[in-house]
């Protein structure tokens, strides 16, 4: 292992995971010869972009590198400046996993993800730039890394970025935030569809035919007219920015599991969003996820759920009966 890595992670008190990555990202170049980090006086000004809310801008802005961050966690900072501008450059698509880090008793250490976010900031804005992304996008795109920042305080009750896998797609220019719903540019990697109550049968894509992954960010109700005008933008906004024709695109999500039929009535904006899509036979565990995203809660604790809304009392009294949540695929054309 990279002897700067090792002692990093030794010094810092980082886990294996974080070490090989850190082992891995030492001996990338980073351009202009690291990242350049605004000063403390306009770090309000840096983490702007970012969106964050008040308690995570206040808390990082007091925290922010001003010559009292030790030389291993600025190199920590380092490592993932280079790394996000590597990826950027390389126009990577597959997803890296990233160092979790809101376990740390050091509130810096727990900050060093967003503090590299900030320096990435304007090659991602210039790369925007160059592929014609209107500034709005953009500006909305950055702006999901502060939703994370708030999710990650109100499941740990603490400053950090819990999910900086997520975040460094956005920085790779791998994702796309179009009003009500998110896209990334992928290709076709599932099986056959399979028979979709209530909805006409379809062709199956090609595989490896260009697909857009659909994400849905938490930020209030899935509105279906909300959910119409952002899908009627994608087609044309990726064909005119990057030149590619995206025809169908594609949602993995505990909202697709047809079991939230036995609990939802028709009427629901989670049913009416389910209708759109055409199941394959791809699915994954996911109860994690339901309690993720219904309950704010990093684990499935049942005993601990509230039971306020229809949705909460189906979540948990599912599980109670001995079932489980699972992640479905599905696909629309667009």
């Amino acid at each position: 292992m990279n002897a700067d890595a090792e002692e990093a992670a030794r010094r810092l008190g980082l886990d294996e995971q974080a070490r090989a990555w850190l082992d891995e990202a030492a001996g990338l170049e980073a351009p202009g010869g690291g990242p350049h980090l605004a000063p403390p006086s306009r770090a309000r000004e840096a983490l702007a972009p970012l969106g964050p809310a008040r308690a995570d801008e206040d808390e990082i802005a007091a925290l922010w590198p001003d010559g009292s961050w030790s030389e291993e966690l600025m190199w920590v900072v380092g490592r993932m400046y280079a790394r996000l501008a590597a990826d950027l450059a390389e126009g990577r698509t597959e997803w890296r996993d990233w160092p979790v880090l809101v376990h740390s008793a050091d509130a810096r250490v727990r900050c060093a993800m967003p503090v590299a976010l900030t320096a990435a900031v304007p090659p991602v804005l210039a790369e925007h730039a160059r592929w014609g992304v209107p500034a709005p996008v953009s500006a909305a795109t950055l702006a999901d890394i502060g939703r994370h920042l708030a999710q990650t305080r109100a499941m740990f009750g603490r400053v950090g970025l819990e999910t900086a896998t997520w975040a460094a797609l956005h920085f790779r220019c791998g994702l796309y935030e179009l009003g009500r719903l998110q896209y990334e540019p992928a290709t076709v990697r599932w099986s056959a569809p399979q028979e979709t109550p209530g909805l006409e049968s379809e062709p199956e894509p090609a595989r490896g035919a260009p697909v857009l992954r659909l994400h849905i960010p938490a930020d209030g109700p899935l509105d279906p007219e909300q959910v119409d005008a952002s899908l009627a933008r994608a087609r044309g906004f990726f064909a005119d920015c990057f030149g590619t024709d995206y025809r169908i695109a594609s949602c993995s999500s505990w909202l697709l599991d047809p079991q939230l039929a036995e609990y939802l009535p028709e009427s629901s904006n989670i049913i009416a969003f389910q209708r759109r899509f055409a199941l394959v036979e791809e699915d994954a565990p996911g109860d994690g996820d339901v309690f993720r995203f219904v309950f704010g809660m990093p684990a499935v604790d049942v005993a601990r759920a509230p039971r306020r809304s229809r949705l909460e009392k189906a979540a948990v009294e599912h599980l109670r009966a001995g079932r489980h949540w699972r992640v479905r695929t599905g696909w629309l054309r667009l």
